[in-house]
């Protein structure tokens, strides 16, 4: 039980090959929800902008914070940076809310074969993404309350609109590019892809190892990060802010996303050489530990 307990654990490499991993495929696949279609239904936008089944199900298969914090970065580097433009406090909000959601759904998985968990988890996480971004977007409504009065009941619309658009992303991002995808992908990839980082699968009786905190200071970090959202918010809105945007990005045009496809798929390809290296030195070392 102890050898199998440790199975379970992440090393160091191993932490770090599930976060590039992550990282890359998540670049990866908000590369390709680019080249989706966008809808427009009047004032309701529709689009899958939370295209994460992949980290999700990474999330619910290893550790969930590593994993969570490498599509955020991965987020962060392939749709900003490398696309040459960075938003300064505008990227703190998707940051925060695409890490803080990928967290808690992966959290919530305790058994991968379990369907229940897995879809609870996959709705959580779209639910506080898209929360996130739409109270922020409803606190620059009642911010702006004294200008919008002019026309008498335009704020209460534009809060209307805000809620129909986290609905609809909800249905589109959250059921369509989130649950059904990850209600596939963890059963039948659990059990086969823990190998290749030389660690044993999760199960009920063998869940990811966690630290003792209590769940008092765990709200109040998740308050203490949803507070930071809507500051940085209010101080993108305020002008208070420092945006960069590369003189390449209008040059290369539709190139960079290419350029940017090949960067994380190069990433992801090599990461998994590290891991396919890792996995039989990882199976030698523990096969020895049970001889013994």
């Amino acid at each position: 039980m102890e050898h199998a307990k440790k199975r379970c654990e992440l090393t160091q490499s191993q932490k770090l090959m599930v976060f590039t991993l992550s990282m890359s495929l998540y670049g990866l696949s908000s590369m390709a929800e680019e080249l989706l279609p966008v809808m427009n239904i009047g004032p309701l936008v529709l689009s899958a902008e939370y295209f994460a089944f992949i980290p999700l199900a990474m999330c619910m298969l290893f550790h969930p914070f590593y994993t969570a914090l490498g599509a955020a970065t991965g987020g962060l580097i392939f749709g900003g940076i490398l696309a040459g433009q960075f938003g300064g406090f505008g990227e703190i909000e998707q940051f925060i809310a695409l890490s803080l959601g990928l967290f808690v759904a992966g959290s919530l998985v305790r058994d991968p074969k379990n369907k229940k968990q897995i879809a609870a988890g996959a709705l959580a996480g779209a639910v506080i993404f898209h929360g996130i971004g739409s109270m922020a977007d409803i606190q620059q409504v009642i911010l702006s309350i004294n200008d919008l009065q002019t026309v008498p009941g335009l704020a209460e619309i534009l809060i209307l609109v805000e809620v129909g658009s986290f609905l609809t992303a909800i249905v589109i991002s959250g059921l369509l590019f989130g649950l059904l995808p990850t209600l596939y992908l963890v059963p039948l990839l659990n059990g086969k892809i823990e190998p290749i980082l030389g660690v044993g699968a999760r199960s009920h009786s063998q869940a990811l190892p966690e630290k003792k905190t209590s769940d008092v200071r765990g709200i109040a970090k998740v308050l203490l990060l949803i507070g930071i959202v809507f500051v940085s918010d209010y101080l993108y809105e305020a002008g208070v802010n420092v945006e960069w945007q590369a003189s390449f990005a209008k040059a290369l045009g539709h190139q960079v996303l290419l350029i940017n496809l090949f960067a994380a798929g190069a990433i992801a390809t090599t990461t998994m050489g590290f891991m396919a290296e890792h996995k039989n030195r990882s199976l030698t070392e523990y096969s020895q530990e049970d001889y013994l």
